[in-house]
C-alpha cells in the first residue's frame, strides 16, 4: 500500500507504508492525570513528562525518541503525564505532578510572564507547523504549484477563502506581507476551529486551509488538497528558525538533577538526527511510541513535511523565544516580557553538555 507524501523540496512523492500494517496500537506505559506508576524493576531514572495532548505530531522528535528506545538508552524511564483539563502544564511542574513538560511557545511564555521559575532547556521545533493547502480543482484552475516563486503562488490565490483557526492569523499575515501582499484585501480569511477544518474544506466552504497536523495531512491524503506553501521547510521569512515547542522544567529540578536534563536532551538530539537521516525509520519509531494517532493514514505524509522543521540540535535561545511574542495567538494576550526577562529562563548548558558527550 502506498500513500502520497509531501517532500520538503520536491513536492509530492511516494513512500511505502507497508510497515504500518504492523499495527497502530501504542506500546509502553502511559500515566493518567497527575499520577505516576511505581517501577517494578530497575529500568532507569523515572522522569514524569507532562503532555497536554496524546496525539500531537508537532512533538515528532519526542515520539521518535520514545518509540526508538532512546530515552531508555540514556538511562531514563520516561513516564507520560496527561490531563483532560485545559492548562499549559506549568501547574503540573509547580505541584510536582510532573518533572518536565513539553510546552508550546504561548505556554512557556505565559509561565515566564506569571513569574514561575521555569527553565527552557531543549528546542523541539524550529519552523512553522502550519502550511497552506488549496482544493485540488482550485490548484488546477489557477495553475498553482509549490514550484512557483512564493509571491506568484500567493498572487494566484487572490480572492480565495482561506480557513484558519483563531490563533494563527498573525502568522498568515506575516506570510502574505513577506510576498508584498495586503492581508486584508488579498484573501478572505475565514475563522474555522481546528476540529472543523476538514469538514469545511470537504464541504468547500473554504478554498484553502492554513492548517497543521492532523488537519493538514488529512486534507492532503483524503481530500485531494495541493500543498502551496510549505512553511515547515522554512521557506517563509519570519516563520522559520524559531523556538516553537520546548522541554521545560522547574529551576529547582534542574539544579538537583542536571544529569537527567543532559540525558533527556541527548535522547532528543539522537531523535533529531534519525528524523533527518531516515524517514521510514522515523515512521516506525512513531508507531512504536505511545502516541494516539488521529490520522494514521497520513503519518508518512506529515513526517515528510515536518522533518525539515525539526532542529539540527535542541539548542535553545532567549532571542528566538522573545521573537515569538510578535506571533502570539491572535485570540490571546501576550505577556509583557523583555528579552532579559526571558533570558533568565533559558539555559543552553544541557544541550552543550549533551553534544559534548558529558553525563
Amino acid at each position: 500500500m502506498f500513500i502520497r507524501e509531501t517532500d520538503a523540496s520536491t513536492g509530492l512523492r511516494w513512500i511505502s507504508v507497508a510497515l504500518m500494517l504492523t499495527g497502530l496500537a501504542a506500546t509502553g506505559r502511559t500515566l493518567g492525570e497527575g499520577t505516576k506508576d511505581i517501577p517494578t524493576e530497575d529500568v532507569g531514572t523515572p522522569v514524569g513528562v507532562f503532555l497536554s495532548e496524546s496525539g500531537n505530531l508537532q512533538w515528532l522528535n519526542f515520539w521518535v525518541a520514545q518509540g526508538a528506545g532512546m530515552f531508555s538508552d540514556e538511562g531514563l524511564d520516561v513516564e507520560l503525564v496527561f490531563s483532560n483539563k485545559p492548562g499549559g502544564g506549568s501547574q503540573y511542574l509547580v505541584t510536582g505532578k510532573a518533572d518536565m513538560a513539553l510546552m508550546s511557545r504561548p505556554k512557556y511564555l505565559n509561565a515566564i510572564g506569571k513569574g514561575q521559575p521555569v527553565v527552557i532547556f531543549a528546542n523541539l521545533f524550529r519552523n512553522d507547523p502550519i502550511n497552506l493547502v488549496v482544493q485540488g480543482d482550485v490548484a488546477e484552475e489557477r495553475d498553482l504549484s509549490a514550484e512557483l516563486p512564493l509571491a506568484e503562488r500567493l498572487e494566484r490565490m487572490r480572492g480565495l477563502r482561506v480557513g484558519v483557526a483563531p490563533g494563527p492569523p498573525p502568522r498568515l499575515r506575516v506570510l502574505l506581507v513577506s510576498a508584498g501582499m495586503d492581508p486584508d484585501k488579498h484573501i478572505e480569511t475565514v475563522i474555522v476551529p481546528g476540529p472543523e477544518q476538514n469538514r469545511a474544506f470537504g464541504d468547500k466552504r473554504v478554498d484553502a486551509l492554513y492548517a497543521h497536523t492532523p488537519y493538514l495531512e488529512t486534507a492532503l491524503v483524503d481530500q485531494d488538497a495541493v500543498l502551496v506553501v510549505n512553511q515547515s521547510a522554512g521557506e517563509v521569512p519570519g516563520l522559520g528558525g524559531r523556538q516553537i515547542h520546548a522541554l521545560v522544567c522547574m529551576q529547582d529540578y534542574a539544579r538537583k538533577h542536571p544529569e537527567v536534563l543532559v540525558a533527556m536532551t541527548r535522547a532528543i538530539h539522537r531523535a533529531q538526527q534519525l528524523i533527518h537521516a531516515d524517514l521510514q525509520a522515523t515512521v516506525r519509531a512513531v508507531l512504536e511510541s505511545e502516541i494516539k494517532l488521529e490520522a494514521p493514514e497520513g503519518l508518512p505524509t506529515i513526517v515528510g513535511l515536518y522533518a525539515p522543521a525539526i532542529p539540527d540540535t535542541p539548542a535553545v535561545s532567549a532571542g528566538r523565544a522573545f521573537r515569538e511574542l510578535a506571533l502570539f495567538p491572535e485570540h490571546k494576550v501576550a505577556p509583557d516580557l523583555t528579552l532579559e526577562d526571558i533570558a533568565a529562563h533559558v539555559d543552553n548548558q544541557y544541550v552543550e553538555r549533551a553534544l559534548a558527550g558529558d553525563r
